[in-house]
């Protein structure tokens, strides 16, 4: 058990015995409402299909939104954008498989992470059939998407020589990624580990082929560092979606680990 998932543990068995939703001091921008900032080009987590905004995140806050008596509210932007408007007091809260960092929690509040996962990198099998994992990747180029933990570590492994070069993508353009990679223009896309899944799901001839060692990625919601209230009721709703299945039958839903 890594130290970030016993951390996520023992901090959701505290809440189970101090109370756990706390809605009477969910503040929000407008009564009744909760407004949640995110992008609909990120599946599972959140995308549109046949018309219909969806997502494991879509249902995750859909649920928290239910247990604090709010409703949610979505509005759609764009990643490059999402931190900042946060910090700018546009939403109560945001989310879109966004990785808690140490320069990320300097500026903003985060839940405790709903999930700990990895990063992945997915290889079309037709184009690439000789790699079997990172050894393989050392003259590999890389599709990621800009100003994301992505781009931060294939950045490390590019100096390290385990990838051979990086090829960078807005974060909207994951699909021009992914189809310069069945051309054969880039050897292998890294997402995380419930993107990476989603699209070897989806796109036949997609494999996933390795997992990034020991660097884990929590994923959670975030929060302007005023608002303290939201932030526990928020942690509180979680405890409970953790303790009474709801969020395992989620996650199923979406094949999120």
């Amino acid at each position: 058990m890594t130290r970030t998932i016993r951390m996520i543990a023992v901090f959701l068995l505290a809440l189970t015995f101090t109370g756990g939703v706390r809605a009477q001091d969910a503040r929000t921008l407008a009564p009744g409402t909760l407004r949640i900032g995110t992008y609909f080009v990120n599946p599972p987590f959140e995308f549109v299909a046949k018309g219909e905004k969806v997502g494991f995140e879509v249902d995750l806050m859909d649920e928290i939104a239910s247990r604090l008596s709010l409703r949610p509210v979505y509005v759609n932007t764009t990643w490059e954008k999402i931190l900042q408007q946060m910090q700018d007091k546009q939403y109560d809260c945001i989310v879109g498989g966004i990785t808690i960092t140490p320069e990320r929690a300097r500026t903003l509040a985060w839940s405790v992470p709903y999930l700990t996962t990895t990063l992945s990198l997915v290889v079309d099998s037709a184009n690439s059939p000789g790699i079997h994992g990172i050894a393989d990747m050392r003259q590999a180029s890389v599709g990621l998407q800009a100003a994301t933990t992505d781009y931060d570590v294939a950045l490390t492994m590019q100096k390290k020589g385990e990838i051979g070069s990086i090829k960078v993508y807005a974060f909207d353009k994951i699909d021009n990624a992914m189809v310069d990679l069945a051309a054969g223009r880039i050897t292998a896309v890294m997402k995380v580990f419930p993107v990476a899944a989603w699209l070897a799901r989806q796109i036949p001839g997609l494999r996933i082929v390795a997992q990034v060692p020991d660097d884990p990625q929590p994923l959670g919601i975030g929060f302007g560092k005023d608002n303290p209230g939201l932030l526990t009721s928020v942690n509180g709703a979680l405890a409970e979606m953790a303790r009474d299945g709801s969020y395992a039958r989620i996650a199923r839903k979406w094949g999120v680990p």
